[in-house]
C-alpha cells in the first residue's frame, strides 16, 4: 500500500478553536509551519490530533485531578455548549476520522488505517504515536524525559517486546505465581496432615501392642503384696553392713514411693560393698608388691657380691693392655716416617716429569700459531685491497642513484606545478565572472533603498493609524448626531417651523421630514477616508514586498560576496602551493616541461638497468667484510694462542729450576728419572707391607685395651645399679608398710588375712544381687497391675479411629491412611513440577525479551548518536538506552556514553536529565523522536507532528535542525507539521526550505474574540 498523508484538520469548539475550524494541509511531502503569539491555539492544535486518534491528551495525564469535585471538560471551549466539542482529520487514504459531539470512531480501524499491513495487531496506539510521531512542548511528553517505565511503555510497542513480555505475564506473571504459591501452600499443609495421620496412628498401634505384651507376662503384684515383699527384702539387706538400717513406713505410703526406698537402700549398701571391695583390692595389692620387693632384695644382694670381684680381675687386665698397645705405636710411626720421605721423593719426580711435557708442548703450539699468523697477514692484505675497489663502485652507484631521485622529483614537481596552474587559471577565470556581478550590485544603494522602503512603510503605518482613528472618531460623531436627529425626529411635528438645534425657519412640514429622512439614514463612514485606508493599506503591502525583494537581492548579493572570498582564499592558497612546487607565482605552466623531464627520466633509468645495482655492490661487499672480520678475529685467536704457549713455556721452566739436583738451563735432566723412579718404586712395596704387619699389632692391642676398660666400666656401672636398686626397693618396702598401717592393719603386710576380706565381701555382692533381683520382679509385677487400665483405654480409641474411617481392621485403616499421604505426595510433586515448568519457561521468555530488545536498542541507539550529532554542538555525548526485565516488570533504563580524547567510548550510569543543559535535553528528545520514526516503520503515515521544537535552541541549531527535516522531507517522504512563535524564527525556516525547493506553507494564528480563531494562509 502506498505512503499515507494527513490532509485537513477540522476543530469545533476545541479548547480555543470556535465551531469548524479547518486547516488544509499539502496531501504529499512537505512543511507546514503553524505560527502565532502564546496561547493562540498552537499547542491545542496539536493535543487535537492526538486526541482524535488515540482519545488521550498526553500532558493531561499527570495533572491531579479532584475525583470529588465535578470539574467542566478542558477540551470544550469556554461558552460553547458542553460537550460539544469534536476534531475530524481526513488522510490521503480512507475515511474521515471524526471524535467528539457524539462520535466515537473505532480504535481498530483507526489502528489499521495506520500501520502497514505486514506489521503485528497494535494494542495501543497512543504508545506507538507518542515515540514515532508526536515531539511535545512539554516536558513531560518529550520521550528523552519521560520516566524509564514510561519510556519502556511507549517503546515496547514499535519495539515488538510487548508481544513477549505479555506471554511472559501469562505463563509466569504475579497472579500466576501466586496461585501456585497458594497451590504448594495447600498441597503442602494436606501431605503434612495426611503423614501425622499416618505417624499418629503408628504410635497408637504400638503403645496397644505393648500394653497388650505387658499384659501376657508374669502375673500382676498387688500393693499390700508389694508392701510385705519390700519389708522382708529390706529386713535382710539392712543386717548386712554395719550404719545402715531400715524404718517401717506408713500403710498410706505410695507403692511407687515404697519401691524407691528400696531401691536407694539397696544402692547405698551395694555403695557400702564397692567400698569394701576396693579396700580389698587395696590391701591385696600392698601384699603383692610387699612380697616382690623382699623377694627382689635378697636375690641383688648376692649379685652385687659377684660384682665387685670381677671389677678387680678387669682392672689388672687393662693394664698390661695398655703395655703392649704403646710399644707397637712406636714401631708403626717409625716406618711410617721413612714411607713418607720415600712418597715424597716419588712426587718430586712425577712435577719434573710434568714441567717437561708442558715444556715441549707449548714450544710445538708456539711454533705453528707463528706459522698461521704469517699466512693470515697476507689474507688481509688481499681483502683489503678488494673492499677498495667495491666502495669506489658504490659510491659511484649512489651518485647515479641520487640522480635519478633528484631528476624523479623534478617530474613530480612539474606535474604539480601543471595540474595548479590548471586550477588557478579555472579559479581565476570563475574571479572574473563574479567580478562583475558584484559591481552590478551596489550593496550600499540596496541598504539605502532599503531604508528609504522601511521609512516610508513607517510613515504609510503611521498614515493608516491615523486614518482608522479619524474613522472611529467619525463613526462616533456620525452616531451621536444621528441619535440626536433620531430623537428630534420624534418629537416634531407638522406645525413645527423653527429648527430646534439652529432657529431656522422652514415651510410647515418641510422641518419634520427632513428630521424623519435623516433619522432613517444609515450612518456610515465617509468614503474618502475609507478610500484613503484601503489606498494607504495597498502601499503598505506594496512596500513590504519591495522591502523582501530588496532583502533577497541583498542576501544573493552577500552570498555572491562570500564566494568570491572564499576563490580568493582559494587562489591565494592554489598561489602558494605553486611557489612550494617550484614554480612562480604568477607563472603559468603546462605539461611540456613533465614531458621532457620524463623522456630523461626514461633515458636514465635505462642506462642505470644495465649497471650493477648499489643493493649488489652491497652485498658483495658485505660478504668481503664478513670475510676480513673472520680472519681478522682468526688472527686475534692465533696471537692469544702465542702468548699464551710463552706464557706456559715461561712457567714450565721456573718449576724446573726448583730442582737443579734434577734439570739445569744448559744440561738439561742430570738424573735417570726412571730408573731412580723404578728404585723408590721397590723401597715404598717394602715399607707398606711392614707399616700393614705393624698396624694389624696396633689394631689387636688396641682392641684389647679396650674390651679391658669396657669390660670394668661395665662392671662398675652394674655395682652402681645394684645398690641404687636396692636402696630403692628399701624405700618401697618401707611406704608399702606404712600403707598398710594407714588401711587400720597391723605388722607387715599378709596375703592370707587380705584373702579373708575379699570373700566376706563376694559373699555380701551375692546376697545383695538376689534381693535386686526380686525388687525388679516386684517392679514388673505392679507394672502389670497398672498397664490393664491403659490397655483398655487404647483398644477403645483403636475401635473409635476404625469406625470413625468406616473400616474393617487396623490394617485397613493403615493402608487408607497411607493412600491419602501417597495421593497428597503426587499432588504435590506434580504442583512443583508445573511450578518448575513454568519457571524454566518464564525465564527463557524473560531471555528471549532481553535479546530481542538488544537487537532493538542497538541500532536505536547508533541513529540517536548520529541525529545528536548534527543537532548538538559539542557532539561528544547522546542518550543511550537499555532494556532492564525483572521477574515481575521491564523499563527502560536511560544512560550516558561520551567519546573520550583519545576515540575510546565510555558510559556514564546517570541519568540524563540531572547531565545535560535544557537545550541539549531538546535536541536529544528531538534526535530520539527522529531515530525512532526512521527505525520502526510500522506506518504508512510518514509523519512528524512538533511543538515548538526550537524553543530551547539559537539560531545554529535551528539551521541544523530545519537541515534535517529538508533531508528527511526529500530524501524520505516524510510530512512534517511543526510550530513557533517567533516570527523572525518562521521567516528563517521559510528561506531555508525555499532555498532547498521543498513545498512549505505557513498557517497564521491570530486572534478572533470570543467565539474561536481565524486562519490566514500564506
Amino acid at each position: 500500500m502506498s505512503d499515507l498523508y494527513l490532509r485537513s484538520v477540522e476543530l469545533s469548539n476545541f479548547r480555543i478553536y470556535g465551531d469548524s475550524y479547518a486547516l488544509e494541509l499539502p496531501g504529499g511531502p512537505g512543511v507546514t509551519l503553524i505560527t502565532g503569539a502564546n496561547g493562540l491555539g498552537k499547542t491545542s492544535f496539536f493535543d487535537g490530533v492526538e486526541w482524535a486518534l488515540t482519545n488521550q491528551v498526553s500532558r493531561f495525564q499527570d495533572i491531579p485531578v479532584d475525583a470529588r469535585r465535578k470539574e467542566r471538560d478542558p477540551l470544550t471551549r469556554i461558552g460553547a455548549p458542553t460537550d460539544s466539542h469534536r476534531v475530524s482529520l481526513q488522510f490521503s487514504d480512507g475515511e474521515p476520522i471524526d471524535r467528539g459531539a457524539g462520535f466515537v470512531p473505532e480504535e481498530g480501524a483507526i489502528a489499521q488505517l495506520l500501520k502497514r499491513p505486514e506489521w503485528a495487531e497494535i494494542t495501543n496506539l497512543h504508545g506507538y504515536l507518542s515515540i514515532t510521531h508526536f515531539l511535545g512542548q512539554a516536558a513531560t511528553q518529550r520521550f528523552s524525559l519521560r520516566k524509564p517505565n514510561k519510556q519502556w511503555e511507549a517503546l515496547k510497542g514499535p519495539a515488538g517486546v510487548d508481544r513477549i513480555n505479555a506471554l511472559r505475564e501469562r505463563m509466569s506473571g504475579v497472579g500466576v505465581r501466586r496461585a501456585f504459591t497458594r497451590a504448594l501452600e495447600e498441597r503442602t499443609k494436606k501431605l503434612s496432615e495426611a503423614s501425622n495421620a499416618v505417624t499418629a496412628w503408628t504410635s497408637l498401634l504400638s503403645e496397644r501392642n505393648r500394653a497388650r505384651q505387658l499384659s501376657s507376662s508374669d502375673e500382676a503384684v498387688s500393693p499390700q503384696a508389694l508392701r510385705e515383699a519390700i519389708e522382708l527384702a529390706a529386713t535382710q539387706v539392712s543386717g548386712l553392713v554395719p550404719d545402715v538400717f531400715w524404718s517401717v513406713h506408713e500403710p498410706t505410703m505410695a507403692s511407687e514411693s515404697m519401691l524407691e526406698a528400696l531401691s536407694d537402700l539397696l544402692r547405698v549398701v551395694e555403695q557400702h560393698n564397692a567400698a569394701d571391695a576396693e579396700a580389698t583390692y587395696t590391701l591385696a595389692k600392698i601384699a603383692a608388691d610387699f612380697d616382690s620387693a623382699s623377694a627382689e632384695t635378697l636375690t641383688l644382694r648376692g649379685m652385687t657380691h659377684n660384682i665387685v670381684q670381677r671389677r678387680s680381675a678387669a682392672i689388672e687386665s687393662l693394664a698390661e693392655a695398655e703395655s703392649c698397645l704403646s710399644l707397637a705405636a712406636a714401631n708403626l710411626a717409625a716406618t711410617e716416617r721413612q714411607a713418607a720421605q720415600a712418597q715424597a721423593r716419588s712426587a718430586t719426580l712425577t712435577r719434573v716429569r710434568a714441567a717437561l711435557a708442558q715444556l715441549e708442548g707449548s714450544q710445538s703450539r708456539r711454533d705453528a700459531a707463528t706459522e698461521q699468523l704469517e699466512r693470515s697477514e697476507i689474507e688481509i692484505s688481499r681483502l683489503n685491497a678488494r673492499s677498495a675497489a667495491l666502495q669506489e663502485s658504490l659510491a659511484r652507484a649512489t651518485a647515479q642513484r641520487s640522480e635519478r631521485r633528484v631528476l624523479s622529483d623534478s617530474v613530480t614537481l612539474a606535474r604539480q606545478r601543471a595540474e595548479i596552474s590548471g586550477k588557478l587559471s579555472a579559479t581565476r577565470a570563475e574571479i572574473d565572472r563574479l567580478v562583475p556581478l558584484i559591481a552590478s550590485r551596489q550593496a550600499a544603494e540596496l541598504r539605502a533603498q532599503r531604508e528609504a522602503l522601511a521609512s516610508r512603510d513607517t510613515v504609510v503605518q503611521t498614515l493608516i493609524a491615523r486614518i482608522t482613528a479619524d474613522l472611529r472618531a467619525h463613526d462616533d460623531r456620525a452616531k451621536a448626531i444621528a441619535e440626536a436627529v433620531s430623537m428630534i425626529a420624534h418629537r416634531l411635528g407638522h406645525d413645527d417651523v423653527n429648527c430646534p438645534v439652529c432657529a431656522s425657519k422652514f415651510q410647515p412640514g418641510q422641518l419634520a421630514e427632513l428630521a424623519r429622512v435623516q433619522s432613517t439614514a444609515d450612518a456610515r463612514p465617509a468614503s474618502q477616508l475609507a478610500t484613503a485606508l484601503a489606498n494607504a493599506r495597498a502601499e503598505s503591502e506594496g512596500l513590504r514586498r519591495l522591502i523582501s525583494d530588496v532583502e533577497r537581492t541583498n542576501a544573493e548579493l552577500e552570498q555572491l560576496q562570500a564566494t568570491i572570498g572564499m576563490l580568493r582564499g582559494q587562489e591565494q592558497e592554489l598561489r602558494q602551493q605553486l611557489v612550494e612546487a617550484g614554480g612562480s607565482a604568477n607563472g603559468v605552466y603546462d605539461r611540456s616541461d613533465v614531458l621532457l623531464l620524463e623522456q630523461q627520466l626514461i633515458a636514465f633509468d635505462a642506462q642505470l638497468a644495465v649497471r650493477e645495482t648499489s643493493e649488489q655492490i652491497e652485498v658483495r661487499l658485505k660478504g668481503i667484510e664478513t670475510a676480513l672480520g673472520a680472519e681478522v678475529t682468526k688472527q686475534v685467536t692465533l696471537q692469544r694462542s702465542r702468548d699464551a704457549a710463552d706464557e706456559y713455556i715461561d712457567v714450565a721452566r721456573t718449576a724446573l729450576r726448583q730442582y737443579a739436583e734434577i734439570w739445569t738451563d744448559d744440561r738439561g735432566l742430570v738424573v735417570d728419572i726412571d730408573a731412580e723412579r723404578a728404585s723408590i718404586d721397590r723401597q715404598l712395596a717394602h715399607l707398606f707391607s711392614r707399616i700393614s704387619s705393624e698396624r694389624a699389632i696396633v689394631d689387636e692391642a688396641r682392641l684389647a685395651k679396650t674390651s679391658c676398660l669396657e669390660a670394668a666400666v661395665r662392671e662398675q656401672d652394674a655395682q652402681t645399679a645394684s645398690n641404687a636398686r636396692l636402696d630403692a626397693l628399701a624405700a618401697i618396702r618401707a611406704g608399702l608398710i606404712q600403707r598398710w598401717t594407714d588401711a587400720a592393719q597391723s605388722g607387715e603386710p599378709d596375703a592370707d588375712r587380705v584373702a579373708q576380706q575379699r570373700a566376706r565381701v563376694r559373699e555380701r555382692a551375692a546376697h545383695l544381687e538376689s534381693v535386686r533381683a526380686t525388687q525388679q520382679q516386684l517392679v514388673a509385677g505392679y507394672r502389670k497391675w497398672m498397664s490393664d487400665e491403659r490397655l483398655r483405654q487404647l483398644e477403645d480409641r483403636v475401635a473409635e479411629t476404625v469406625r470413625s474411617e468406616k473400616a474393617s481392621s487396623d490394617l485397613e485403616v493403615q493402608r487408607l491412611l497411607e493412600r491419602r499421604a501417597e495421593e497428597a505426595r503426587h499432588e504435590l510433586e506434580v504442583v512443583q513440577s508445573a511450578r518448575a515448568r513454568i519457571d524454566t519457561v518464564g525465564s527463557h521468555l524473560q531471555q528471549r525479551a532481553e535479546s530481542y530488545a538488544d537487537e532493538v536498542l542497538v541500532p536505536l541507539n547508533a541513529t540517536i548518536k548520529r541525529f545528536a550529532r548534527t543537532l548538538m554542538t559539542w557532539a561528544d555525548a547522546s542518550i543511550i538506552y537499555r532494556a532492564e526485565h525483572h521477574v515481575t516488570r521491564s523499563e527502560l533504563r536511560p544512560g550516558i556514553v561520551r567519546s573520550e580524547a583519545d576515540g575510546s567510548m565510555t558510559q556514564l550510569e546517570m541519568n540524563p536529565n540531572l547531565y545535560f543543559s535544557e537545550g541539549q535535553l531538546s535536541a536529544l528528545s528531538v534526535a530520539a523522536l527522529l531515530a525512532a520514526s526512521t527505525t520502526f516503520g510500522w506506518s504508512r503515515w510518514r509523519g512528524l507532528l512538533l511543538d515548538d521544537p526550537l524553543q530551547h535552541n539559537d539560531v545554529i541549531h535551528a539551521s541544523a535542525f530545519m537541515d534535517l527535516i529538508r533531508q528527511m522531507v526529500r530524501e524520505l517522504r516524510y510530512q512534517v507539521i511543526l510550530s513557533t512563535h517567533d516570527s523572525s524564527e518562521a521567516e528563517f525556516l521559510g528561506r531555508k526550505c525555499r532555498c532547498a525547493g521543498i513545498p512549505y506553507h505557513v498557517h497564521e494564528l491570530v486572534p478572533q474574540g470570543e467565539n474561536g480563531l481565524i486562519s490566514n494562509a500564506a
